[in-house]
């Protein structure tokens, strides 16, 4: 337990001696040098590292803008949820036609295979060709299938 506070803290030290400050020198041969230790004797100057920037310091409309993202991370945005809705809805009344389709279909189909005779519009009885009976069954199966979970 002890080690892991005392990685954890050496690691969140360590960036900050790393801009403590650093020293600017000439050495004797006329070179400049860069060094964290100032040197034992002699003139030098200290050089400060880049300043931090905080979150907590950006303008108003970064901060905003990153609240604005973060919310819509979380709560989705406000136009899909009414897209979404609206698709559902449609969803909703097709599986009802849909529902009604496959009734029709599956009576049409046990019609079609149990009676030969029907009415027609004029109010007659009348035999049906077996032709148009078969292409009758097949319609109606192809709708069962379409329209049937």
């Amino acid at each position: 337990m002890k080690f892991k506070t005392l990685a954890a803290l050496v690691l969140l030290l360590s960036p900050i001696s790393a801009f403590s400050g650093m020293y600017k020198y000439q050495d004797k041969s006329g070179t400049w040098v860069y060094s964290q230790q100032p040197p034992a004797t002699g003139e030098y100057e200290t050089i400060r590292g880049p300043k931090e920037t905080r979150s907590s310091k950006l303008p108003k409309e970064a901060r905003d803008e990153k609240l604005k993202k973060a919310r819509k991370a979380v709560l989705g945005d406000p136009v899909d949820k009414a897209a979404k809705d609206k698709v559902a809805k449609e969803t909703a009344k097709n599986a009802d036609k849909r529902t009604k389709s496959c009734e029709q279909s599956k009576k049409a189909l046990e019609t079609l295979q149990v009676y030969r005779r029907f009415i027609d519009k004029d109010g007659n009885a009348t035999v049906m060709d077996s032709d148009v009976r078969a292409k009758g069954i097949k319609n109606a199966m192809e709708n069962i299938k379409q329209f049937c979970d």
